[in-house]
């Protein structure tokens, strides 16, 4: 719909739908303040929306869970799935009426995004692909290749700079790049870096709908990075593929594209849909959780000065910070089928929202968790990579990616520190992306 608004109608649906959300938020619903993605703080939020008890109806139009035991089951019901269309048929109401408006995903479709498919499907992938993407030897190899990019950045780095803007996000889009098979040197490496940065954002206009500069920059961003991802993989597939040959035949595309599956040789569309969601979600997920790593262990001396002494916590610094500070606050899933939750009953099409940063919160599973521990003695399990949505599909990389950038700033700027607040992405409901991380300390 994005192409066929005028930019005044665009902008009339946009700040209609933001609007709404709005003032749903001003009831003090904690979904809705959660989608109005304000100020407000996250555990706050979080602690509110466990208050309502195990299983709430938002405003929003959504079953909404903060519990940490329902969000575990929740994740695995077969029953509730990421696809919006599972089991929904929809009314003819006839002619709408003139304030009705159209829903975000019928302003913003987003096509080329594939964070909204079947479980089945996320599972099916996943089970493909985790012999290409979590192969020991392989990881190993990008993790060396992470960490010279990294290091790279770091050393042409001034005295004082932006950790998002000068470090992190170009780093992660390289490093995306080169697993995808992209040098940075090279024609499509430069292009994807460009596309990499247009395309931040996407994953929060499916929730929170953005200016309408904003949309018409991802509606034709998401298409052409599409394009170029097809480019590469079909120029891989034939063997003559010009993106450096000191990664061509290890990167994650030439591994998808010779590992078979159960009918034989993989499909073209199921590798597109892999590399799709690391150059898009993964690569985002990625800066906003190292970001959110080091923001919080500055927030924690202690914790930094243990790092510092001992940078094989590491693992365990993103491990945490998947719990404290996810890059992913929430999954939607939505019901294939009617059946009872909680003691409620949830019609087929409708959805259910976790909240993951706030049941990663409960006190009743984590001791003082709202501290950032990284020797923390309860490990329950992490929400943001689960099995069936598409985060659990690329989540071996993205903390690979975290990892590396985490390494390589606790080594070689070991006396970094902030300069300034770290402000979030206006309308970012789901990632609360970093904006800017204004900081000093320069490489070592």
């Amino acid at each position: 719909m994005v192409a066929t608004l005028s930019e005044n109608e665009l902008g009339h649906v946009l700040l209609t739908l933001r609007g709404v959300q709005w003032i749903m938020g001003t009831k003090g619903d904690p979904y809705a303040l959660v989608l109005r993605a304000s100020d407000d703080d996250p555990h706050d939020v979080g602690r509110a929306a466990r208050e309502r008890g195990a299983l709430f109806w938002s405003s929003a139009q959504a079953w909404v869970t903060a519990d940490h035991e329902l969000v575990s089951a929740v994740l695995d019901d077969p029953r509730l799935t990421p696809s919006p269309s599972a089991g929904w048929v929809p009314l003819d109401v006839g002619q709408p009426a003139p304030w009705v408006v159209p829903g975000l995903r019928n302003v913003l479709p987003l096509a080329g995004l594939a964070t909204e498919l079947e479980r089945h499907e996320y599972e099916r992938l996943r089970g493909w692909a985790a012999s290409a993407i979590a192969d020991t030897a392989a990881s190993e190899r990008w993790q060396a290749a992470g960490d010279r990019i990294f290091l790279d950045r770091i050393a042409g780095l001034g005295e004082r700079f932006d950790l998002m803007a000068d470090l992190v996000r170009p780093a992660v889009v390289a490093f995306t790049g080169l697993l995808l098979g992209m040098e940075p040197q090279s024609r499509h490496g430069a292009r994807f870096a460009l596309l990499g940065e247009q395309a931040v954002g996407a994953l929060d206009a499916t929730l929170c709908p953005p200016g309408p500069a904003t949309a018409r920059r991802l509606a034709t961003t998401l298409p052409e990075l599409a394009g170029l991802l097809t480019e590469v993989i079909g120029a891989t597939g034939d063997g003559d593929y010009d993106g450096g040959a000191a990664t061509e035949d290890d990167s994650v595309v030439a591994r998808l594209l010779g590992t078979a599956t159960a009918h034989g040789a993989p499909l073209d569309v199921d590798v597109h849909t892999v590399s799709a969601l690391l150059a898009t979600g993964g690569a985002e997920l990625a800066a906003d959780l190292l970001c959110n790593a080091v923001d919080a262990l500055l927030d924690h001396p202690d914790q930094w000065e243990l790092l510092r002494a001992d940078p094989g916590l590491v693992p365990a610094a993103i491990d945490e910070t998947l719990r404290y500070a996810p890059p992913v606050r929430l999954h939607r899933l939505y019901a294939r089928e009617e059946f009872e939750l909680a003691g409620n009953t949830i019609a087929v099409g409708e959805e259910v929202v976790v909240l993951i940063e706030a049941a990663q919160h409960d006190p009743s599973v984590h001791e003082a968790p709202d501290r950032f521990d990284l020797r923390r003695a309860t490990r329950a399990r992490h929400f943001v990579h689960a099995e069936g949505v598409w985060s659990g599909l690329v989540g071996p990389l993205v903390r690979l990616q975290a990892e590396a950038g985490l390494r390589a700033i606790v080594t070689a700027v070991p006396l970094i520190s902030r300069t300034g607040e770290v402000p979030r992405r206006l309308r970012s409901p789901l990632t609360r992306g970093v904006l800017r991380f204004p900081a000093a300390g320069g490489a070592s």
